[in-house]
């Protein structure tokens, strides 16, 4: 009932060059909230370079605010080196806003914002993947360009490894929880400075620390966010270093018996396929449903009626088995870890994952770095310590330790459903960093913690598995759901009639989220696109299910005669 209105005053504010408010009702349907936009670049330019010296925010300092102009490469040469950019290009308008925040009356984060001169009256924060604390410039991008004011975040350090954790319970404390938090209520108050009112709405972008830390913020901290939206998350995070090292030291040193070499690991690949991809009614490369898959790695193994030498190569001078002791290792990745008390630790390696194309990198014959570290920097303070030490007590041990409750699995979600937030989660299939399992394990638990079956849980906490995904984003299939920059077909266009603007919400995960908190509609599938080598175009599209569905080819029984290809989206149904 307010478009016509909204339209009116926007067409009027234009003439006379000047801000004005936008009405848009809030969670609980009360129309109060407003969104004050400028009209020229001018009028925004100037605000933006007097803005630092005007503005002043609890517990932090502005060091800079710069007008950015679409198509201006910015030079980060501040960034730590380890975090692998140090400039980048910014297509949109922005002010460029750079702030410290204490997080305790010793320690400190840092937080990046940048503000859309095509404001939509919406907040939003990413922040970090791994155990460092890198600001993401991918993610302002992608999100600026959609018209969110959003933060960017370090996690009270700098650079991509877990070094500062070092006898640094206050680091510890940035990681697990603080950081997030702290930088979003900061980021609130700047965003209302900037613009003159609060944000209509508030929102969250993060995959793999960062949906862990999505989550963290939707179990204690509910009030921050109204929609999350949480990729591949590291839930059960010392559960994690633990498999990590597990992994590691399971596999061994290039020169062992039980190591197995790129080409032994591609040949792995190819005959779980040939076990488990038909397993969905379609054999096209891509497993939909990894549950039905137990992978038997023996019949790989050398048969003993000739020479072993001999066997191990093929007509073409390429392996063809393995040996005895390399399928055990093979058994024991894709089988689940359990501890000392027979205790699930983390469940087991998904089939399916591209080990032709894309190696692990916890099956290089050396420690996992990530889950090296977080034993040397965390758990024992010794930077000595060795993953090819690693034993089930050591497990144990961080386990019981989980500092500032960074495992994050609490499985009560009520305060954030109570307040009507939106909580949308997204696994890759062929997720070889976090399995996809764990996902899966956690809904479970939420489900059962709260008393709540699947068909009320989807009032406030939607999961999807996404088939021919890896870790957050790329793989084999229809991987691209919006969820970061290129992540979409057809991204620098807003017109093609064939696949829609890449700002619908049919297209791109976020906009998903943002239709389902602000207009009641939520997502029972999302579309992917398995792009071209161009990065660009579609090769074709799939409907990934809401769990507990799952994808299955129905394509031959579409037709009588013929088969419908299995690219076709059509082709395959939720069930």
């Amino acid at each position: 009932m307010f478009q016509p209105m909204q339209e009116a005053l926007l067409w009027a504010t234009q003439l006379l060059n000047s801000s004005i408010p936008f009405l848009g009702p809030s969670l609980n349907g009360v129309v109060d909230q407003t969104v004050t936009t400028y009209t020229t670049l001018d009028s925004f330019s100037t605000h933006c370079a007097s803005f630092a010296s005007s503005v002043s925010i609890p517990n932090a300092q502005i060091h800079f605010s710069q007008y950015v102009p679409a198509g201006t490469n910015i030079s980060l040469e501040d960034n730590h080196p380890s975090c692998g950019v140090n400039s980048w290009v910014v297509p949109s308008d922005i002010c460029r806003v750079a702030m410290s925040v204490a997080t305790s009356n010793e320690s400190e984060m840092s937080v990046e914002a940048w503000f859309p001169y095509d404001y939509a009256g919406r907040f939003l924060v990413t922040t970090n993947r791994g155990l460092g604390g890198c600001i993401l410039y991918n993610e302002l991008e992608h999100t600026t360009s959609l018209g969110f004011a959003s933060m960017g975040m370090n996690t009270g350090y700098n650079g991509s490894t877990a070094s500062p954790l070092l006898q640094n319970p206050n680091a510890i404390a940035d990681y697990a929880y603080r950081s997030a938090h702290t930088g979003t209520i900061s980021g609130k108050a700047l965003t209302e400075h900037f613009y003159g009112v609060p944000s209509r709405r508030s929102y969250y972008l993060g995959c793999s620390s960062g949906g862990r830390q999505g989550f963290k913020e939707a179990q204690d901290f509910p009030d921050d966010f109204d929609g999350i939206l949480a990729g591949a998350p590291a839930l059960g995070l010392t559960r994690i270093v633990s498999w990590g090292n597990y992994l590691s030291k399971t596999v061994g040193p290039p020169d062992g018996e039980s190591f197995l070499n790129e080409e032994e690991w591609g040949m792995v690949y190819e005959e779980v396929m040939k076990q488990c991809d038909g397993l969905d009614g379609a054999v096209d490369g891509i497993i939909e449903d990894p549950d039905k898959c137990w992978f038997i790695p023996e019949t790989l193994i050398c048969s003993s009626s000739s020479n072993l030498k001999g066997q191990k190569k093929g007509k073409k001078g390429k392996k063809s088995c393995l040996t005895s002791k390399q399928a055990e290792t093979v058994r024991k990745i894709f089988s689940p870890l359990y501890g000392l008390d027979g205790e699930l630790i983390y469940p087991r390696m998904q089939p399916g994952i591209n080990t032709k194309r894309q190696l692990p990198f916890y099956f290089d014959g050396t420690p996992s770095p990530l889950a090296e570290d977080w034993f040397r920097h965390v758990v024992y303070n010794d930077t000595t310590w060795s993953g090819n030490a690693f034993t089930l007590q050591d497990a144990s041990i961080a386990l019981h330790q989980n500092p500032f409750n960074v495992e994050t699995y609490s499985g009560d979600l009520s305060r954030f459903a109570s307040r009507g937030g939106k909580l949308l989660s997204y696994h890759g299939l062929q997720d070889y960093v976090i399995p996809s399992e764990i996902s899966q394990l956690y809904y479970a638990h939420v489900s059962r913690t709260m008393s709540l079956p699947p068909e009320e849980l989807d009032e406030f906490y939607r999961l999807f598995f996404v088939s021919g995904m890896d870790h957050c984003r790329d793989g084999d299939g229809a991987w691209g759901i919006g969820q970061d920059k290129g992540a979409y077909a057809n991204a620098n266009t807003d017109t093609s009639e064939e696949m829609g603007s890449w700002k619908n919400p049919d297209q791109n995960a976020l906009m998903t989220l943002v239709r389902w908190v602000e207009e009641g509609v939520p997502p029972e599938v999302l579309r992917g696109v398995k792009l071209a080598e161009d990065g660009m175009m579609p090769v074709y599209w799939r409907k990934h299910c809401k769990w507990p569905k799952k994808n299955r080819y129905v394509g031959s029984l579409i037709s009588g005669e013929t088969a419908v290809p299995v690219t076709e989206e059509d082709a395959w149904v939720c069930e």
